[in-house]
């Protein structure tokens, strides 16, 4: 250990000789970190134990500032200027420095140095201590987390960017449906319209085509047959075989004139033009009564005939003719509820088809590859989106059936 000091320290301006007694130099020389006392002449009087320990090196090998800082490689890390060069000079002495010491193994180590002035030895020569703390640690801690900092801002940039790109990917996505739904919508809108002016050209043929066989055909086979029965009334009694002929022909007329107004009917009840659509449903389930007496009908309409707009009674009409249709044929009901009503807050015509029958699938019925089977129920559904409406059929094996759409008024 080395030998105890003389010096000076300034108190109160003067100068006053001073001893570093054996414990006070052998606390220096024992503290836990780095110190030196230089002179002002570069040597170094003490290089306690920390140091030594840290870097490897002897106070052997540590004699003078030139060989701590040539040894140790010591450099300030902001430039490579000597960090003891101005040390007895007023900001030298008050300014902290830090600097980069290499030890004997080759380890860098990072140390910030505070020097102080310890004053004077008797023969003049002053002292400044220096105590070293080593922030190695906290540096490359420090330096770490500068480096996950750059490197999560490089991810985030990166993510950014991607998110970036997959969100104007998304916008164009967005953008190009958007435009296939519109174009969707504008050719739903022309399909909708081109069916209802095609259900109105069909319903005009069937109207057409349904007086022409009233008034036309009806007609020529009327005069046909009250000619056979004025010559069946003018004939010879005495020939049996023209009797019976007659008589035959006479028949094949009568059911052909039915079968023709039966035809004509079906196209289009003239009714429906001549007295609107209330009367007609009442004709239609009297024609549904007598035809099929087995099934009763319970029919009940809050409605009048100024409520249903004029394009929109041949679709109510059809409805009500294929749902009963479907009662008669598939369904072995014994009794139909039909009921008609006007929604005035809704602004709309509710048309209900109930039958107490054997019920079906509907999902069946309706997935038919033949689009003319499934019991007309596509044509019932069609019919009703075609003008806005809203079209629910309901059935269960064993249950019944139960249709309801709902036709908006506008």
């Amino acid at each position: 250990m080395p030998e105890p000091i003389h010096q000076t320290v300034p108190d109160e301006g003067d100068v006053i000789d001073f001893k570093i007694e054996a414990p006070y130099f052998q606390a220096l020389y024992n503290a836990p970190v780095p110190v030196l006392i230089t002179r002002e002449d570069s040597r170094l009087l003490l290089i306690n134990r920390a140091i030594q320990e840290a870097t490897g090196f002897s106070v052997k090998n540590l004699a003078t500032i030139r060989d701590w800082v040539e040894r140790l490689q010591v450099k300030c890390t902001e430039g490579n200027e000597n960090p003891f060069a101005d040390l007895f000079e007023p900001e030298g002495t008050l300014r902290p420095s830090r600097v980069t010491v290499r030890t004997k193994s080759g380890e860098t180590l990072i140390w910030e140095l505070f020097n102080a002035p310890l004053g004077r030895m008797a023969e003049g020569q002053r002292l400044v201590i220096t105590i070293a703390s080593d922030v190695t640690e906290k540096i490359n801690h420090q330096q770490h987390l500068e480096n996950v900092m750059d490197q999560l801002e490089k991810e985030v940039s990166r993510r950014t960017r991607d998110l970036n790109l997959t969100i104007e990917a998304l916008e164009k996505e967005i953008a190009e449906k958007n435009r296939m739904s519109d174009a969707l919508t504008l050719s739903r809108e022309r399909l909708t319209q081109m069916s209802r002016r095609t259900l109105h050209a069909l319903e005009a043929d069937r109207r057409t085509v349904s007086k022409e066989l009233h008034d036309s055909i009806g007609a020529s086979l009327a005069a046909i047959k009250f000619s056979l029965e004025e010559k069946e009334m003018k004939r010879d009694h005495n020939d049996g075989r023209l009797e019976d002929s007659l008589e035959q022909e006479i028949a094949y007329l009568l059911s052909t004139i039915k079968e023709t107004k039966r035809i004509s009917a079906n196209l289009r009840p003239t009714t429906l033009d001549d007295l609107g659509l209330m009367a007609t449903i009442q004709w239609y389930l009297r024609q549904f009564q007598r035809m099929y007496g087995n099934i009763r009908v319970d029919y009940s309409a809050a409605i009048t005939e100024d409520d249903v707009p004029e394009p929109m009674k041949i679709i109510i009409y059809r409805i009500i003719q294929e749902g009963l249709s479907n009662a008669e044929k598939h369904s072995e009901a014994q009794s139909v509820r039909l009921r008609m009503e006007f929604a005035d807050e809704r602004r709309s015509i509710s048309l209900l088809i109930e039958d107490d029958g054997r019920g079906f699938d509907v999902k069946k019925a309706i997935s038919k590859t033949d689009p003319l089977s499934g019991y007309g129920l596509t044509a019932m559904r069609e019919r009703c989106e075609i003008f806005g409406g809203s079209f629910r059929i309901e059935s269960r094996m064993g249950e019944g059936t139960r249709i309801h759409a709902i036709l908006p008024v506008k």
